[in-house]
Formats: C-alpha cells, sequence, structure tokens
C-alpha cells in the first residue's frame, strides 16, 4: 500500500440540519427564487435582513449564500463567503455602491455557522453576524453604504446557492457545502433578535422568506415564493453534519478492497482502502 491508498475520514454526527448540498465541481446549480426578489423589488425596500446556515469546506474559496441580480444589466447585491469573510457587495447600474467585509476570519470549515447580513441604512454599511454575534467589517467600498432594493429597480432574478452579477443569466460563486433555513426579513433584526433567531426561538415579525428544506423546496414563510432547484449538482440532504461535510470533501477511490464505517450517537468514522 502507498501514500495515498487509504482514507479516513471522521466528524461529529452531531449538530446535523436538513440542508440543501451544494457539492461543487459543476456550474448553474442553485435554487431559484426570482419571485422573492421582484417582491422586494415592488417593495421598494430600503432595509432588510438575510439569515442562514451554513457549512462550508474550507476558507479559500468564494461562495455565494444569496444573490439578487439582473439578467439584462450589471445590477445585484450578494450575501457570500469570501476566503472565509462574510461579505456583501452591491452594484447599481454597472456602479459599485458598496463592499462590506468582515475584518478576521470567524467561520471554521466543516462546522455549522448560523449568518446574518443586516441593512439597517443608517449609514454604517452592512453589519454580520456569526453563531448570533455581531463581527467587525469594513466598508471597502462605499458609494452608498445604504444602498438597498429601493434603487435596484432592474433586479429580477435572486438565487440560493449561486450569484446572478454580471449582466446577464450566467452563474458565478457557486456554493459548496450545506445551507439552511435561509431566511429574508423586511426590517431591521435587533442584535437580540439575530441572537433568538440563532437560538431557534421563532420569529415572525416581518419575516417575508423562509426555505427550511425540510424535504422540499417550500416557502414556509408570508411570502410563498417556492424555490426551484436548478442544475444537478445540488440535493436535499435531511441530516448534514460535520462527518457529512468532511466525507464530501474528500474525493474518495471508485474502486475499494475495503470499507470500513462505525458510528455512535455523536461521531462516524469511515476508512476507506483502495482497490489495488
Amino acid at each position: 500500500m502507498t501514500a495515498g491508498d487509504m482514507w479516513h475520514i471522521t466528524g461529529a454526527l452531531n449538530p446535523s440540519r436538513r440542508a440543501v448540498w451544494f457539492k461543487g465541481g459543476n456550474t448553474d446549480n442553485y435554487i431559484q427564487i426570482n419571485a422573492a426578489a421582484a417582491a422586494r423589488v415592488a417593495g421598494n425596500d430600503t432595509v432588510g435582513s438575510w439569515t442562514a446556515w451554513i457549512n462550508i469546506p474550507d476558507i479559500t474559496g468564494t461562495y455565494c449564500i444569496m444573490c439578487a441580480g439582473d439578467d439584462n444589466a450589471v445590477e445585484f447585491l450578494e450575501f457570500n463567503v469570501e476566503a472565509g469573510l462574510l461579505t456583501s457587495r452591491c452594484t447599481d447600474a454597472a456602479v459599485v455602491q458598496f463592499v462590506s467585509q468582515e475584518d478576521a476570519v470567524g467561520l471554521t470549515p466543516h462546522k455549522w455557522h448560523h449568518v446574518s447580513m443586516v441593512q439597517a441604512a443608517g449609514g454604517q454599511g452592512i453589519q454580520f453576524y456569526i453563531d448570533g454575534v455581531r463581527t467587525a467589517s469594513t466598508n471597502d467600498t462605499a458609494a452608498d453604504v445604504n444602498e438597498w432594493f429601493v434603487n435596484l429597480d432592474g433586479i429580477d432574478t435572486m438565487r440560493i446557492g449561486a450569484a446572478n452579477k454580471v449582466g446577464d443569466a450566467s452563474v458565478t460563486n457557486e456554493f459548496v457545502g450545506g445551507i439552511s433555513n435561509v431566511k429574508i426579513f423586511i426590517d431591521v433584526l435587533t442584535p437580540t433578535e439575530v441572537m433568538e433567531d440563532y437560538q431557534g426561538i421563532v420569529n415572525t415579525n416581518n419575516l417575508h422568506n423562509h426555505w427550511d428544506f425540510d424535504n422540499d423546496f417550500v416557502d414556509v414563510g408570508s411570502g410563498l415564493d417556492n424555490g426551484t432547484l436548478v442544475g444537478t449538482s445540488a440535493t436535499l440532504c435531511p441530516a448534514y453534519s460535520e462527518f457529512t461535510s468532511r466525507y464530501n470533501s474528500i474525493t474518495t477511490p471508485v474502486a475499494a478492497d475495503t470499507i470500513l464505517f462505525s458510528a455512535t450517537e455523536s461521531r462516524g468514522d469511515l476508512i476507506v482502502i483502495k482497490a489495488a
């Protein structure tokens, strides 16, 4: 047996979440939620809050959590993870309005994190939260840090797990890993409300969209903007965990002499020995 002929994957089985598993490796995979974008443009929203649970495989890639864009012009609003940093970008009619980014990495690969971005339109720019706690961030570009849907009249698409930002229907910055419990609030979540959302305390006040991915892509919020899965490299997963993430992040051999799996209530171990 030579180096690389055996894989050992181990990780926690809990906590696990109902999620969409974005497998990576292919393009054009996302959850389409265009009706949600149309509703926010029609509402002329000046403020809002986006929250989600995410599980990423590394802190090197650029992964789009959610993006509202325009199929006919360079106009978009997006929420990303870029080299482990929560990032929000907004461009209006090809003019960059803001780029806001965390000052330090606060995400751990293969671990579930609750993430939030809040636009309060108070002149300070986007507020980021990880696991209910606000993180320090900087407006790297700040033409208009208050920009939101009220000025983004051309937006006509919205996606979970991929960006639409180059002025056509093309897909960029596809997410890799797990996404769960995506929510769009049409007001400014307070620090207490963000913490409560992280803790699982139900808050339906001004909650317009909520995709919990409980065996489907139905919007269980008041907006009723059901999602549509696009592409073949994303699928629903009923129990996405650290072990799931670690296993999905390792290229296993097509053929194996031995596959050994063991699990307790809290941890899974898998050993794969490559076929001769």
